[in-house]
């Protein structure tokens, strides 16, 4: 990488100053960023890779995700509609594919037991979410639209778990978050509005996750908005401005919370970054552009973190996965 680039991929940025007094529904989350943030972050290439545990090159890979119970990186690769499991080092160690029972996969959400793994239409039209144990054999196939039949037609595309033993679900079917217990019965949707003209309208979510305290944050591609709401789903603020500029969002299309360095990332798959703010929603710094060479991305669909806040993207078009350390000095 000559210089030119390596100054472009190191940008740096003073994040702006935060105001003491904040509202108190909001102190649990804001409170680390009540002090005035000076510190430059150092963005480092740790690691990139482009193959499975076969040695074959990863397709179009999309979502990724951290298991923090062993220390891996769960990748999905939709052009195999397989899953890819790296360990911390992000060598490939195993995969699961059509091969072990699983189709048409979108997400997975690592879990003490294994992964809940996000499953498309079968040949009768009906999704559903398969629980893999360590083994990587198939315990059972969840199936919210046969367990709730008030739901409809419900394909699930990506779930987190929170702290309060409720699943969070995106589908193909709605644009809200769909509230499940830890028994697969539906509770409610959350409908996120953001106004339009002065008139408040539901915000479609793409993606989600959660902090160590179970609060929640929704992110909108089409609004270019982060809702975020308490472990108790109270609403409490909204961030983040649609455009095509530094500091605004395109297309972000994935989201993950650093808890440990009270900060999150998100994914803009037009502008070819990734973006961090604070957990109260200031503006850090971003990552990348647009390019195939090591530190670039071409059309980048998600982002997770690890337990040392190293960074894992999946560079969707450049057929790779990049791996990059933060620190502050």
């Amino acid at each position: 990488m000559d210089s030119a680039q390596r100054e472009k991929k190191n940008k740096y940025f003073f994040p702006p100053f935060l105001f003491i007094g904040v509202l108190f529904g909001l102190m649990q989350i804001c409170a680390s960023e009540c002090v005035a943030q000076t510190q430059i972050n150092t963005i480092r290439l740790v690691e990139t890779r482009h193959v499975d545990d076969n040695e074959q090159p990863l397709s179009y890979p999309t979502t990724i995700a951290y298991d923090d119970t062993r220390d891996e990186i769960i990748v999905t690769d939709a052009g195999k509609s397989q899953l890819v499991v790296f360990n911390n080092e992000l060598f490939p160690i195993a995969s699961l594919d059509q091969g072990r029972g699983i189709m048409g996969v979108t997400s997975c959400l690592p879990s003490k037991e294994g992964f809940y793994v996000t499953c498309g239409s079968t040949e009768n039209g009906d999704g559903y979410i398969a629980l893999v144990n360590k083994a990587f054999i198939i315990e059972k196939k969840i199936r919210p639209a046969q367990l709730n039949p008030q739901l409809g037609k419900f394909t699930a595309t990506r779930l987190i778990a929170n702290t309060n033993n409720r699943f969070y679900v995106l589908s193909v079917e709605r644009s809200a978050v769909s509230v499940f217990d830890q028994n697969w019965r539906y509770q409610h949707d959350i409908i996120p509005k953001d106004e339009k003209l002065g008139i408040p309208e539901p915000a479609s979510i793409q993606a989600l996750d959660c902090d160590s305290h179970g609060n929640l944050y929704f992110l909108s591609e089409e609004r270019g908005r982060v809702f975020v709401y308490d472990l108790h789903e109270k609403f409490l603020y909204k961030f983040g401005e649609k455009g095509g500029a530094e500091r605004k969002l395109a297309r972000p299309r994935g989201i993950s919370v650093d808890s440990k360095n009270r900060r999150l990332y998100i994914v803009d798959y037009l502008r070819h970054t990734v973006s961090s703010y604070t957990l109260g929603g200031d503006y850090l710094f971003e990552i990348g552009g647009k390019g195939n060479r090591p530190g670039w991305f071409l059309y980048p669909t998600d982002v997770t973190v690890d337990m040392e806040g190293n960074i894992y993207i999946t560079d969707t078009f450049n057929h790779r996965i990049q791996e990059f350390s933060i620190t502050a000095q």
